[in-house]
């Protein structure tokens, strides 16, 4: 394990596990060593290293990159090292990046930030079985998670369980009963078999994960005018759109804003494009061109007025990609 220096780990510090040598540095350096980034050299993490990361009994923190196999590697941590007594948490990152990025790209503080707003890593896990499964094997697999889990979180998510899916209270602790037992009596047994699951999960998660940016956003689109999805800019935007949710903003809060007081003009796509150029302080040069007119409409023009120090891209610009 890359990071692990006992006599160079401040007592109270709480270990990050990513993927990567760099990710460690980043996570180290960005926290002033209140986080201490560990990290596997040269393979996913292995059932010896969860044991030695357990054996030195600090709060752990997963942090996998913003990506599929970033969630897959996730779903194998939590497996590994819950085996070994451990209740890890998880953070999250834009999509597409990790802990280096968002150093590099944002600075210590946003990074710091991700840390600070850790989740258990199984109430994610948990939240993933209850969207993406139904019915008995929504249960079985739920309770699989929780069974993992040290006993006081029993209680609140078996209720979150037997409300979500519909099912008696008295059924859900009969399933969480045999898993337990099933869990205590052989952890090894227990882990291999949910390992051998995860590639079901990854396939859940990549069926569950719009391919592009278009098929991503037309629900928010008809609901704000349901000419976007129909206009020759509509991909445009939807990269857009996209760029601007990698980015960490609240996509749907900020177009709803952008035409809240001013309705779009004859050129809907077009103009919501602009007006989100220069509301919102993106990577303009990774965004597409626009498949028609280079000059923004009237209202996105206004919008940019009322926005000092904004510009929209220019071809070239936006051809830089």
């Amino acid at each position: 394990m890359f990071g692990i220096v006992p006599e160079l780990n401040p007592a109270d510090a709480t270990l990050v596990l990513v993927e990567g040598p760099l990710d460690a540095w980043a996570v180290t350096l960005a926290t002033g060593g209140r986080h201490v980034g560990i990290a596997p050299l040269g393979t996913s993490l292995t059932d010896e290293q969860a044991s030695q990361i357990a054996g030195l009994g600090r709060p752990l923190i997963v942090a996998t990159d913003a990506d599929l196999p970033g969630r897959v590697a996730a779903e194998r941590d939590y497996w590994l090292l819950t085996q070994h007594g451990l209740d890890p948490a998880a953070t999250t990152f834009p999509d597409g990046l990790d802990p280096a990025d968002v150093l590099n790209r944002d600075g210590a503080p946003a990074l710091e930030r991700a840390l600070a707003t850790a989740r258990p890593l199984g109430d994610l896990l948990l939240e993933e079985r209850l969207t993406n499964l139904t019915g008995a094997a929504a249960l079985q697999d739920a309770v699989q998670v929780l069974a993992a889990r040290p006993a006081d979180h029993w209680t609140t998510h078996l209720d979150t369980i037997a409300t979500q899916l519909r099912c008696s209270p008295t059924q859900a602790r009969a399933r969480l009963a045999a898993s337990v037992q099933a869990w205590n009596r052989d952890p090894r047994a227990a882990t291999q078999a949910r390992l051998d699951e995860v590639s079901d999960v990854k396939a859940r998660l990549s069926a569950a994960t719009p391919a592009t940016p278009v098929d991503r956003w037309p629900a928010l689109a008809l609901e704000i005018d349901p000419r976007l999805t129909s206009q020759a800019d509509w991909p445009a935007l939807a990269a857009m759109m996209q760029l601007a949710h990698q980015d960490g903003h609240d996509v749907a809060a900020t177009v709803r804003r952008l035409v809240e007081n001013e309705p779009l003009s004859d050129l809907p796509a077009q103009d919501l494009r602009y007006r989100l150029v220069a509301a919102l302080p993106l990577d303009i040069a990774a965004a597409p061109r626009s498949p028609t007119a280079d000059q923004p409409s009237g209202a996105a023009q206004a919008q940019e007025r009322r926005t000092p120090g904004t510009r929209t891209p220019s071809p070239q610009q936006t051809q830089r990609r």
